[in-house]
């Protein structure tokens, strides 16, 4: 039977079990969130045994060769020592600068960030309201454009970490957050190439970021947004898009709205009762020879992916960083 050595003590591991799931069942408080292998709040460090590669994807490989691994996805196969990573060394003071509403539910988080914080626009941090609950949120903004980065974090019913932002942050407080992460970001290799952004939800924020920084580096293929929405009030960037639709004429913007409600922000730019999986293949059928970024909802991220591939586009096209909701939110 597989075991860890963890604070002095040996925990024996059930066949298929993760470090993080042992760890947690024995009431030791490690930082987790996605439990997915995704968000990456719950690396930890080996100091002695054999780490599963599987516990190491999407780590960097300076990571790697100091034995950091996802406690997440690690089902060790022989003994292995672990610990817990230097906090010092993986989280970073970042300063509230603005908290406000962008909607009835709907938080726009900007955060002054330390001169070594570097990150992508689209990418993601884990932001942390004490030393184990920490959130991963999208990054709307653009290093080389914005002083600070932006978060939109929507409030969730009985959410922990959603209702502590919204209620009890206030500006001037200092928060910890985790270095960026993530492969849902602008990359300029060919500015002709049509790029497609679609989401739901506060995935629109990594879209924005993209969309402005790709925008920024001057790239001249059409840029596609889509922003699925329940209901017209959830376009909660709505008329921010329009201008910057306006404003650059390869940029098209296309919102979808599931439920006709009272029409407040009805133009003709919204398109009522059409799922996002028919709208973009619709603009893919156009070319594709395109690139595609798909944030938001896992499960209608998963479907994008399915549409793409199906239509025909190269899956080594397709960005994705789906949100994976947990009913601690």
């Amino acid at each position: 039977m597989p075991h860890i050595i963890f604070d002095n003590q040996r925990i024996d591991l059930s066949e298929g079990q993760t470090v993080l799931s042992a760890l947690l069942e024995r009431n030791y408080n490690i930082p987790n969130s996605c439990q997915a292998g995704v968000c990456q709040s719950c690396l930890m460090q080996a100091s002695n045994g054999e780490i599963p590669a599987a516990a190491q994807n999407g780590l960097k490989d300076t990571h790697k060769a100091q034995g950091y691994f996802l406690s997440c996805s690690c089902t060790p196969n022989t003994p292995l020592e672990i610990s817990m990573v230097n906090d010092a060394n993986q989280r970073y003071t970042a300063t509230v600068s603005e908290h406000r509403l962008l909607s009835s539910d709907i938080l726009c988080l900007r955060l002054t960030i330390p001169n070594t914080f570097e990150y992508r626009a689209g990418q993601f941090i884990n932001l942390w309201k004490d030393k184990t609950l920490g959130r991963s949120y999208s990054l709307a903004s653009v290093s080389t454009l914005d002083d600070d980065i932006e978060l939109h974090i929507r409030r969730i019913k009985n959410g922990e970490m959603s209702n502590w932002l919204h209620d009890n942050v206030r500006l001037g407080d200092e928060l910890d957050i985790q270095a960026a992460t993530g492969d849902c970001f602008y990359v300029a290799d060919k500015p002709e190439q049509k790029i497609i952004l679609a989401g739901t939800g506060t995935g629109l924020a990594p879209l924005i970021g993209i969309a402005r920084d790709a925008l920024q580096q001057q790239h001249q293929g059409e840029i596609h947004l889509l922003h699925g929405a329940i209901k017209s009030d959830d376009l909660y960037q709505h008329q921010m898009l329009l201008r910057m639709a306006e404003q650059y004429e390869q940029f098209h913007y296309h919102a979808n709205v599931l439920q006709r409600d009272d029409e407040k922000i009805a133009d003709n730019v919204i398109r009522y009762e059409h799922p996002l999986e028919q709208h973009i293949t619709e603009i893919m059928q156009q070319s594709k020879d395109c690139k595609a970024y798909l944030c938001g909802d896992a499960d209608i991220v998963n479907k994008l992916k399915r549409t793409l591939f199906i239509g025909g586009m190269n899956m080594n096209n397709i960005y994705s960083d789906p949100f994976i909701m947990l009913n601690k939110n």
